[in-house]
């Protein structure tokens, strides 16, 4: 299925393909090597953030503190499943999982901020110290380990974006069929 992605290949174009490449290797390096926020995207972050607020407003106080941070990074995941699995195209894909691993990272940025929030954040109270606190889990001393683990699948997940958008133009290929038999059909192959 072409999606209307370019002719003739299940990824689009070569340049589409180097321009996904291109875009996940930078949100890495942006993101990752140094340790920064993707400007612009963190707007957007910041957007998908106080939405998962506002969707549990009536919720408990910790429910709604959580939501934000869950919101930031579920959107963008969601996102790239649905490229992934409904469409079919890699590229996409790859490209939103790398953009949910750079805002999981955000997130572990805020966690390991909690013990000290010296965060400037647009809202007064900080998330993760209410979250983490007394009112909380009590359970501040785990803020490090935590957003270290969040760091960890964040950067796993970065790297299986890459991979899935450099995958992309494999994805396009068929295994001949030996002469005399006909490749079974979409419908075929998915009910068997």
């Amino acid at each position: 299925m072409n999606s209307g992605m370019g002719k003739g290949s299940a990824y689009g174009s070569p340049a589409r393909w180097l321009a996904g490449l291109a875009a996940t290797a930078a949100m890495w390096v942006v993101a990752f090597a140094n340790d920064d926020k993707i400007p612009g995207v963190e707007y957007v972050n910041l957007g998908l953030h106080e939405f998962g607020h506002m969707v549990t407003y009536a919720s408990s106080d910790l429910t709604h503190a959580l939501a934000g941070s869950i919101a930031q990074v579920a959107i963008p995941a969601a996102l790239a499943l649905y490229w992934f699995f409904r469409r079919g195209d890699w590229v996409a894909a790859g490209v939103f999982l790398m953009w949910a691993a750079t805002s999981a990272l955000e997130v572990a940025l805020y966690v390991a901020d909690a013990p000290t929030e010296k965060l400037d954040l647009i809202a007064g109270d900080h998330d993760w110290a209410f979250i983490l606190g007394p009112d909380g889990y009590k359970a501040m001393a785990e803020a490090t380990p935590l957003a270290n683990t969040i760091r960890d699948w964040a950067a796993i997940a970065a790297v299986t974006g890459f991979i899935v958008c450099l995958a992309a133009p494999l994805r396009g290929r068929r295994r001949p069929q030996p002469e005399g038999t006909a490749a079974p059909s979409r419908a075929t192959a998915a009910s068997s």
